[in-house]
């Protein structure tokens, strides 16, 4: 039997580098499957849309959340696990604990946190990460960066302060639960990351 490959998760707020930092690592490993949460299939990406945009302010929390399960249970199915079973590496940019992160803490709902829990099992069954990667960005300075995208500002970019603030807290709660993982400081020059970056990835891959 192939042996399964590495599952690695990028996670941290908005504006922490995450996007910039993977596409980097494409460049030194070609060969790994990169994938993104919400997204990375043809359904996935429609929900993606529906969740970022400043039209949906209106989403009710519960909806929300669902969505966001329904597009990691398509991902799941169609690229994580057939990627992993196949032997091959899986980078993606975001998993379940930025769930964690948004829905329960920034949305202050800590009592969907066993629901979320349960319904994670369901859709990730054994192919759990094998390692995070936080990139610790302190909400004000991540805000102001992602300020700068050239896709303008999203839906979750435009929330309050206070709301990124849940969020940064909800990652240093909850990353410690989640087995072997890095927290690197990502108020850094974004070359000071990279290469903290890299020599975490190069330890896993």
């Amino acid at each position: 039997m192939d042996k399964r490959g590495t599952f690695v998760v990028f996670e941290g707020g908005e504006g922490s580098g995450k996007d910039t930092h993977i596409e980097r690592l494409k460049s030194l490993y070609p060969e790994v499957v990169y994938t993104r949460e919400p997204g990375g299939t043809k359904i996935g990406e429609h929900i993606r849309e529906l969740l970022l945009a400043k039209e949906s302010t209106d989403m009710d929390v519960r909806s929300e959340l669902l969505l966001f399960l329904a597009a990691r249970a398509q991902l799941m199915a169609e690229v994580i696990a057939p990627a992993l079973t196949s032997g091959k590496n899986v980078v993606s940019n975001r998993f379940g604990l930025s769930t964690i992160a948004y829905q329960i803490y920034g949305r202050e709902r800590q009592e969907y946190l066993p629901f979320l829990r349960d319904v994670s099992t369901f859709i990730v069954e054994k192919y759990i990460p094998d390692v995070y990667l936080l990139l610790d960005v302190t909400p004000q300075v991540g805000i102001k960066r992602a300020g700068r995208r050239a896709e303008g500002m999203n839906r979750f970019d435009v929330e309050q302060l206070t709301f990124h603030k849940r969020v940064h807290d909800g990652y240093k709660k909850h990353i410690g639960e989640l087995g072997r993982h890095f927290i690197i400081n990502a108020d850094q020059p974004l070359e000071a990351v990279w290469q903290e970056v890299k020599k975490a990835v190069a330890s896993v891959l």
